[in-house]
């Protein structure tokens, strides 16, 4: 065999292989999502919102009845920012278009009412590689605020 045909061969090989080629690949679902969370925590919008479809649906406790658009979302983890609102996830988990997960949940809002911490699941929907729904059932009992 030739070495060109071999390199050829070598070429179209590793690229069937290996899916697509480097440059070409998408994060998957369980990174896009924390790398929400992450921006969320850390105050920044835009960071977050450019992981979101423009068709998205939010619902949780910031957003019941649900925020349906873009806009509607924006505006909801907008206050969720303004409050200092943080998730420390426990556990994230994906299956082809759905990523789940736990998380201890803080907020302004929440220490204001005398409440540490919640815990919350999440269930995220994906439709190319954006987030089409966010789902958050209203958490259970509340952890009671430490003492200060």
């Amino acid at each position: 065999m030739s070495y060109r045909l071999c390199a050829g061969l070598f070429v179209v090989v590793s690229i069937a292989g290996c899916g697509a080629p480097i440059g070409f690949s998408r994060p998957d679902s369980v990174s896009i999502f924390r790398q929400a969370i992450d921006a969320r925590n850390r105050g920044d919008l835009d960071g977050l919102m450019k992981f979101f479809a423009s068709d998205a649906v939010r619902e949780d406790g910031s957003c019941n009845p649900p925020c349906v658009g873009e806009a509607a979302v924006r505006r909801a983890f907008e206050k969720n920012i303004a409050e200092h609102f943080q998730a420390s996830l426990t556990s994230v988990e994906g299956a082809g278009d759905t990523v789940t997960g736990r998380a201890e949940i803080r907020s302004d809002a929440f220490r204001a009412q005398g409440i540490d911490h919640r815990t919350t699941s999440y269930t995220v929907k994906f439709r190319d590689g954006k987030i089409v729904r966010w789902a958050s059932p209203l958490p259970g009992t509340p952890a009671p605020a430490s003492p200060k």
